[in-house]
């Protein structure tokens, strides 16, 4: 993870842990998420449990006190994503469970994203990308709430953006295509976590993706579209926004 990344986002999975004898058979994670300078105790923040491979497992919800408890089938390497609606989901660092071990953790949220919400830390990002900021606002986008519902029949980045309905971006001539707004003559310029890319739009896995916003070339204004990956071959700029990687 990147200096810069770290910036935005930093998670301190706490070490302290006490190992006791718990159900027989069954791995127990119980703690407690709190978050800022005051460590306050945050509840109805969504949990899921993930496999060394990033696969959920499970998933809970924080009570009135921000705590919560997983029971993991069989010993091995597992980290937590951690869901606040309106802010960028967070995943803790891997940490292994043992056989009938109950691990007890106080996960800290701290930095830029758990202050600021995801449009705001995404702002932050197209200022930087841009070298400013775009007078469009936020008028085509999908934050991680509005993508956690579509994910269950969107398979790519093409589907989110045909199912999201973003105002004019259509997903031109699928599954291999790009991304285009509707009246322009050419395709818009795609960035994966503020890196211009080009791959695939059906390459791009929905499951990875945590937030899209879009902006055509005009809305941008000339300066910024004159660097930053642009070319005289795009039309806007559509950046997306994945778990694995913080918005810079």
């Amino acid at each position: 993870m990147s200096a810069l990344a770290r910036a935005t986002r930093t998670l301190l999975f706490g070490s302290a842990f006490l190992a006791a004898a718990g159900t027989a058979g069954a791995q127990t994670i119980d703690g407690i998420v709190v978050i800022g300078a005051n460590q306050r105790p945050v509840a109805t923040t969504k949990l899921a449990l993930l496999d060394r491979k990033q696969v959920v497992l499970d998933t809970t919800t924080t009570d009135v006190f921000g705590g919560f408890t997983f029971t993991a089938k069989k010993p091995g390497k597992y980290a937590l994503l951690v869901r606040r609606k309106g802010y960028y989901p967070v995943v803790t660092e891997t940490f292994e469970l043992l056989k009938d071990e109950t691990r007890r953790d106080t996960i800290y949220i701290t930095g830029k994203s758990a202050e600021l919400s995801v449009k705001e830390v995404i702002a932050l990002d197209v200022r930087r990308v841009f070298s400013s900021a775009s007078g469009a606002g936020f008028q085509r986008f999908l934050g991680p709430d509005e993508i956690e519902e579509l994910r269950g029949h969107a398979f790519s980045l093409g589907d989110l953006v045909r199912d999201g309905r973003l105002a004019g971006l259509q997903w031109y001539n699928p599954p291999s295509g790009c991304l285009r707004f509707s009246g322009s003559s050419g395709c818009a310029q795609v960035f994966l976590d503020g890196i211009p890319v080009n791959l695939r739009i059906d390459a791009i896995s929905a499951s990875d993706v945590e937030a899209i916003v879009a902006f055509r070339d005009m809305e941008l204004g000339v300066a910024a579209t004159s660097r930053g990956g642009f070319d005289n071959s795009r039309f806007g700029a559509v950046l997306v926004y994945t778990r694995r990687f913080s918005p810079r």
